[in-house]
């Protein structure tokens, strides 16, 4: 999942950019010929041979296609591009030094002369703010760095930059007036992603618009990506934003919004707006960047199952001349049973000081009086890799399901990193197939402690850690994560060298997902039969749940298999006497479970599918 942005608006700033200096661009490069343009070529300082090459097509040509992240999004990409793929020169001895550089350009006559160009970047260890840089020179042996990339500093993480992102750079200080100049992209690197650049130009028209408002950050108010139906409304969301102010004069009467959207899980189409929220700031002077505002009250998620958004956006008095950045936000997810911090797996690593080793995600259950249900950790879906082609079947796994102690704190900062803030409820070993392959996801079912059985038991507002070790040979292993969600809550934390620790918020998070099951399908508490019907039994096609209370009651209605393994969960307010219709077309043949769960008690029915 990546921070979205309307992507259409920026390749329109693109061209408005430089349709505002028409007549004044005097130097662009597409990259649309076969190959290096003429006089451009390309080295490695480094003596390792990582070269920029040209490519036309990134998903088959120049990208391995196992990481969840978009091709680039250039407003030429199609006619071809220049990339230099890092990720592709894998694990150096020494970092790359590539260069890309640009036959000689004539400045001659232009007293102002700015670099116009897309491009985007993706780094892991070494921050593309000081390792990825445009040098400009006027004699070929003297170069002057100039800055492209402000925030994009990787440290460990996968970390990206917009896509595309078009910087426009002031190099008066070395081109102006100058007949001979050269550019010179480079990137100092190991193992990273990589960099690409496309539609090259030099113009002596500012490119940076009077008026350019942008989110330059905001707050992610989910605990996870992914949540059950029934613990969402745990979730309390505030909002905040910061934003700056790009553009060359004051910006007026400015309105920060708050949205809460939904989204079709097939599509990625907005369907509609759940919740907004606004606030005014008067006045935001030229260069201010990441101004924080907070924006006014509060939303409790009570949502069904579906894809969702939280977003931000800024406008102000003057139109903006580059709205692609106004707008920004994340996705996450509305389950049936699944908990998870991310949507795939992007990269994968481990402690550099090797060793036994772990890492654990944190979650937390909601209160029962809302979900009236009692749901138990059915298992683990988790992820990693290998330095090899494929995972040799000698990796195993140890995964352990931890309850965390009441005494500690919510930002953990009084957590312990002996193991001793938590205790051991549940544990399984996976022995990994044969034939797996690197970032396939794999499912374990989790045995209880205290009753050696499948399914562990979760408490109202319990707080879990479910870990994934290493041991062994097997610390070898790399476990996968995925970065493209700052947590703002207590998410993925690790075990080296004996202790509990490393980061507990930010990312990138960790491929460890928890599953959630009913604890029982028996009724310990039965209501009257009148408080549920099913219709008609057997069925093939759908089921109609007959509900029936004296007052208005808040119910949990579940539909399972026979072993009580849910298929759908959700809760109603306020029920009295409805009829709640399931369609159950893609079920097969078998008997399943209707459950109602109340306050005072449940009633639990059978029902036969015949195909």
């Amino acid at each position: 999942m990546k921070h979205f942005t309307t992507s259409l608006l920026a390749v329109c700033a693109f061209f408005a950019v430089i349709s505002n200096a028409q007549g004044q661009v005097f130097y662009q490069q597409l990259f649309d010929g076969a190959g290096l343009p003429a006089g451009w070529t390309t080295t490695d300082a480094s003596s390792q041979g990582v070269l920029w090459s040209r490519c036309t097509n990134l998903t088959t040509e120049c990208h391995s296609g196992e990481y969840n992240i978009d091709p680039f999004e250039g407003s030429d990409a199609a006619n071809g591009f220049m990339i230099l793929d890092s990720d592709e020169a894998g694990q150096l001895n020494a970092p790359h030094q590539s260069r890309l550089n640009s036959a000689a350009i004539n400045c001659s006559g232009k007293s102002e002369v700015y670099a116009v160009f897309e491009n985007f970047i993706g780094v892991f260890d070494y921050d593309a703010n000081e390792n990825a840089r445009l040098f400009v020179s006027n004699n070929g042996t003297t170069w002057t760095p100039f800055q492209i990339f402000e925030g994009v500093d990787g440290g460990g993480a996968t970390t990206l930059s917009e896509n595309p992102l078009v910087s426009g750079i002031d190099i008066s200080s070395v081109a102006a007036n100058q007949a001979t100049v050269y550019l010179r992209w480079e990137w100092v690197g190991n193992y990273e992603y990589w960099w690409i650049l496309d539609n090259v130009s030099l113009t002596t028209i500012n490119p940076t618009p009077d008026n350019d408002l942008a989110v330059a950050d905001f707050f992610y108010p989910v605990s996870s990506y992914a949540t059950p139906e029934s613990q969402i409304a745990v979730d309390t969301f505030a909002f905040e934003a910061y934003i700056s102010n790009l553009g060359t004069q004051p910006q007026t009467n400015i309105k920060v919004y708050a949205y809460v959207l939904e989204y079709d899980p097939n599509t990625g189409s907005p369907l509609g707006l759940i919740y907004v929220d606004s606030t005014s700031v008067p006045e935001l002077a030229p260069g201010v960047d990441s101004f924080q505002v907070s924006i006014g009250g509060s939303f409790i998620p009570d949502l069904p199952v579906g894809l969702y958004a939280v977003a931000y956006e800024v406008s102000a008095d003057a139109a903006d001349q580059h709205d692609a950045d106004n707008f920004k936000g994340d996705f996450f997810e509305v389950t049936d049973l699944l908990f998870a911090k991310e949507n795939g797996p992007q990269s994968a690593s481990q402690p550099a000081d090797g060793g036994d080793w772990a890492v654990g995600n944190y979650y937390r259950m909601g209160e029962y009086n809302e979900t009236l249900e009692q749901f138990s950790a059915l298992g683990a879906t988790f992820s990693f890799a290998v330095n090899a082609p494929s995972i040799p079947g000698d990796i195993d796994v140890e995964l352990s399901l931890y309850r965390i102690n009441d005494d500690v704190l919510s930002d953990f900062s009084n957590f312990e990193g002996d193991g001793s803030s938590m205790t051991l409820i549940g544990t399984t070993s996976f022995d990994t197939p044969d034939a797996a392959e690197n970032y396939d996801l794999f499912d374990a079912e989790i045995y209880s402690i205290e009753t050696g059985l499948v399914g562990v038991p979760l408490e109202a507002n319990g707080r879990y850690i479910l870990s994934a070790g290493y041991v062994g040979a097997s610390s070898e292993a790399f476990t996968a994560f995925n970065n493209n969600v700052y947590a703002n809550f207590v998410s993925t934390i690790l075990y080296i060298g004996g202790e509990w620790g490393g980061n507990f918020v930010g990312r990138p998070n960790a491929v460890l997902r928890m599953n959630l099951d009913l604890t029982t399908s028996t009724d310990v508490t039965p209501l009257a039969e009148t408080a549920l019907a099913v219709s008609p039994n057997p069925t093939s096609d759908f089921v109609n749940l007959k509900v029936n209370f004296t007052e208005p009651t808040n119910a949990t209605i579940t539909i399972a298999d026979i072993d009580g393994r849910v298929i759908r969960t959700e809760n109603r307010k306020g029920m009295l006497d409805e009829t709640v219709n399931y369609q159950i077309k893609d079920f097969a043949s078998g008997t399943y479970l209707a459950r109602i769960a109340t306050a005072k008690g449940t009633r639990t029915l059978k029902f036969v599918v015949q195909k």
